[in-house]
């Protein structure tokens, strides 16, 4: 019982290993290695709070990306209907233990109401008004033009 946590280390690793190429704490070199193309368009989100929009320069930039990450994930669960892309791995990696795993792994809540707590959480006062919109943006002519705006959340 007092090597638990050696047992714990090698399944997350194990789990890491048939995922990608990287594994966890380790870094595989070519993440920090190769250049990627820029894309052709950008989508950000513009969260506004009571009315006022949050700026990216009020926060540090783990705190900015933790207001921007969860409407990443929440877009790719929409456009997906799923987040945890990779279920179809874990059961065939876990075999029947991934059955009492499995409900821990769909994402069945409201969005909305749990971001406003987080938000609320993150800024550290209550958010009564959330509005967020989807932006965006094509490069054109060296510079970022803005081509769309949507209506995502309003609440």
């Amino acid at each position: 019982m007092k090597y638990w946590h050696i047992g714990f280390f090698i399944l997350q690793l194990g789990v890491d290993l048939a995922h990608s190429v990287t594994a966890f704490p380790f870094v595989h070199y070519g993440m920090f290695s190769q250049s990627f193309v820029r894309p052709d368009t950008l989508t950000v989100f513009r969260v506004s709070v009571d009315g006022e929009a949050l700026r990216q320069t009020d926060f540090a930039v783990y705190r900015w990306d933790m207001v921007q990450g969860p409407l990443e994930a929440a877009e790719k669960r929409t456009a997906t209907h799923d987040f945890a892309f990779d279920k179809e791995k874990l059961q065939a990696a876990l075999g029947s233990f991934y059955n009492g795993l499995s409900p821990n792994l769909n994402n069945t809540g409201d969005f909305v109401p749990w971001y406003k707590g987080y938000l609320g959480r993150l800024l550290g006062r209550p958010v009564g008004v959330l509005k967020v919109e989807k932006l965006s943006y094509r490069w054109t002519d060296g510079r970022m033009v803005l081509i769309q705006t949507e209506n995502w959340i309003n609440g």
